[in-house]
């Protein structure tokens, strides 16, 4: 091999290790340079939020005859998720005859915080078809973490009194708003009870915009039964902000 003929080989070789490292150097730079999507993080209790109901559960109901043709009805749901509340969801009654078909649906919408247990009052309902049971079904959960939506607001009950009537028996009192923000709906749930403790009404008032702080009157009232124990009557107090 000539002398000339070997240095172009080796010019060659040169050139070519030359360009080959120069395209590996601009491809690392723009490895750098482009950005990248987010990596994903694995989904854990604590960090994704539910994407169904199935966190809520559920009690029996217990159906209350409040008037001839007019039922009430109690209902309890409680969160088990302890990370996430749902800020509301949509809730039905369901009346069933004994077949299992569903005669009339009562719907209604609610809040649960995390890890809270809390009672539905359905009040007074019209109902034309007799029935046989009472279920309920949840659906549309919409939920936010505790740190956006903040722990359970907190109410002060004072001066609550209880009185029987000849046609009503009432509960009413002063709630004091021990929150540093105006909590929007407050909901004042009584079930009136006999003297053994056993339920046998329920009825709810609804406040909005209790500011901090505040203070304000409530009564809530129900059909006098003649069984009802006003020492036993328990007052629950429920507040979304």
């Amino acid at each position: 091999m000539s002398t000339r003929r070997a240095k172009q080989i080796i010019y060659g070789m040169f050139y070519l290790i030359f360009f080959a490292a120069f395209i590996g150097a601009a491809w690392f730079l723009a490895m750098l340079i482009v950005p990248r999507g987010p990596s994903t993080a694995p989904c854990t209790p604590s960090t994704c939020a539910p994407t169904s109901t199935a966190p809520l559960l559920t009690a029996p109901v217990i159906t209350f005859t409040s008037s001839p043709g007019h039922y009430t009805f109690l209902a309890q749901v409680a969160n088990t998720d302890p990370y996430y509340a749902a800020s509301y969801f949509d809730y039905a009654v369901d009346l069933y005859d004994a077949s299992g078909t569903v005669l009339q649906s009562i719907p209604g919408s609610s809040f649960v915080y995390a890890g809270q247990t809390k009672y539905l009052v359905v009040p007074n309902v019209a109902v034309g078809e007799p029935f046989v049971s009472a279920g309920l079904v949840l659906s549309n959960a919409y939920w936010q973490d505790t740190a956006s939506l903040g722990a359970i607001p907190q109410f002060t009950k004072e001066n609550v009194v209880s009185s029987n009537g000849s046609t009503t028996v009432s509960v009413s009192g002063q709630l004091t708003n021990g929150n540093i923000a105006s909590t929007h709906y407050v909901f004042v749930d009584v079930i009136f009870t006999t003297s053994n403790g056993n339920p046998i009404g329920a009825s709810v008032t609804i406040l909005n915009n209790v500011g901090p702080g505040k203070t304000v009157d409530f009564s809530v009232s129900y059909p006098q039964t003649g069984a009802i124990d006003p020492s036993r009557n328990e007052v629950l107090v429920y507040g979304l902000k």
